[in-house]
């Protein structure tokens, strides 16, 4: 009994004097650095997270939701308050499935609040314009259309995040931090998005200098040498512009193989619906940016010679489906496999339709193609798709798929955005597509 009293005694000799004395009182945490975490979505690219670095590794950290509160505000305005999923710890600056030891808390927001954006979109080319067309008795005709683009304005520092711990937290070193509000601007050096921050932006050239595409590069991180596959991502006509930039932000097109496998991709951006350096057609139907693109994958497949040439996919949404099927023309010996959602006829010419034969399809019979289209399509008819289709079916090709939605609202059939044009939503969410496209090779050389 005696050794027992005494064996209390001493833990008390040790131990008491840490309370006694207010060690363990709550203190004022030492600076704290915060870094907003980005992703891109097929609504654009917004705030999903913020990481907090404390001082010190933090004690107990797998459930920490309830210890946080987020708001933003807006060119100094009332603060909005963002929506928290999870909060708990990891090792480094990034969401995690699954809390680890460390010294970042990550607080996961939801990116569809309304306040989870990064930037402002502005419209612009919004007059009509002038194009080549085809009546409904098959004459040829001048139609108004207009082919706006939308370009993304970044608030940068107008962009405040008011992060509060409103309770106190136990690191492991035993110190006990107490309550306290952080403050960090949506500055570009402070928002980390994975994948984005990670291309590089190029220029490529033809003939002569001012004849120019921008495009954007991304290369594996890990110095492997390895083959990778290369994707090749051709945006839709409202990510036309100057900033090498929008056609990043408008949909996970860009990022859609890498999702699930590591590898190259190239995403251009053409700066105007008209072709200074080519009068025949708009977009990506003009034979010069065709051109433009395949020095920009020769470029590429030269300066990095661990890409698989047996590997090389075309992902094309919108108009950029039907520059994807023009350079699946163009080298039919190519390229493994492509995805072509809501595009027009194979041949069309600004918006002069009724020209694909298939005769004209007759060499791209043997590729992988899967085409996507919404019946209710309003921008670009349905019917385009199903004449590319029911040609190619009729030439027996053996890896052509085709899936066509029916679209009523918002969410159906994984289409996020209130557009049955947007068909891209659901395929680029898709696993089963995306993998799809991954499992194609050449089998002959090139």
């Amino acid at each position: 009994m005696f050794k027992k009293i005494l064996f209390a005694s001493s833990l008390c000799l040790f131990a008491c004097p840490l309370f006694a004395n207010g060690e363990d009182s709550p203190q004022p945490p030492s600076l704290i650095k915060a870094t907003l975490l980005a992703e891109i979505t097929p609504k654009g690219q917004k705030i999903s997270g913020v990481a907090l670095e404390y001082e010190g590794e933090i004690l107990s950290g797998s459930d920490l939701t309830d210890l946080y509160a987020v708001k933003t505000s807006l060119d100094q305005k009332d603060k909005a308050p963002r929506r928290i999923m999870r909060a708990y710890t990891n090792n480094q600056p990034a969401m995690s499935a699954q809390a680890k030891a460390g010294k970042f808390v990550i607080i996961e927001l939801n990116p569809r609040d309304n306040n989870a954006d990064l930037y402002a979109i502005q419209k612009e080319n919004e007059q009509p314009k002038k194009f080549k067309a085809k009546d409904n008795a098959g004459n040829f005709v001048e139609v108004e259309k207009v082919q706006a683009n939308s370009v993304p304005h970044y608030y940068d520092d107008r962009l405040v995040y008011h992060i509060q711990q409103t309770g106190l937290l136990k690191l492991r070193n035993g110190k006990t931090l107490d309550k306290t509000q952080i403050e960090q601007s949506a500055v570009k050096n402070q928002v980390k998005t994975p994948y984005l921050d990670d291309f590089s932006a190029h220029t490529v050239s033809l003939n002569q200098p001012d004849n120019q595409l921008h495009y954007r590069l991304y290369v594996p991180q890990d110095k492997q040498t390895q083959p990778y596959p290369l994707t090749i991502f051709l945006h839709g006509s409202g990510q036309v512009g100057k900033d090498n930039l929008a056609h990043m932000l408008s949909s996970k097109g860009a990022i859609s193989t890498l999702q699930y496998e590591k590898g190259f991709v190239l995403a251009p951006q053409y700066t105007q619906v008209f072709d200074p350096f080519d009068t025949k057609g708009i977009h990506w139907q003009t034979e010069n940016r065709q051109n433009l693109v395949l020095k920009m994958i020769d470029d590429t497949l030269k300066a990095y010679p661990n890409i698989d040439q047996n590997r090389i996919y075309l992902v094309g949404l919108s108009r950029g489906s039907e520059g994807a099927l023009n350079l699946l023309l163009k080298r039919p010996h190519f390229f493994a496999g492509a995805l072509l959602m809501s595009g027009r006829e194979a041949g069309t010419v600004e918006w002069i339709d009724g020209n694909a034969t298939k005769a004209m399809l007759e060499p791209i019979k043997q590729i992988p193609m899967w085409f996507f289209h919404s019946k209710e399509d309003k921008i670009s008819p349905v019917s385009g798709s199903r004449i590319n289709v029911a040609l190619l079916k009729a030439l027996n090709a053996p890896n052509v798929r085709y899936t066509e939605f029916s679209f009523e609202q918002a969410g159906d059939n994984g289409i996020i955005n209130n557009n049955a044009h947007n068909t891209w939503d659901s395929v680029f969410n898709s696993p089963e597509v995306m993998t799809w496209l991954l499992q194609q090779q050449l089998t002959e050389s090139k």
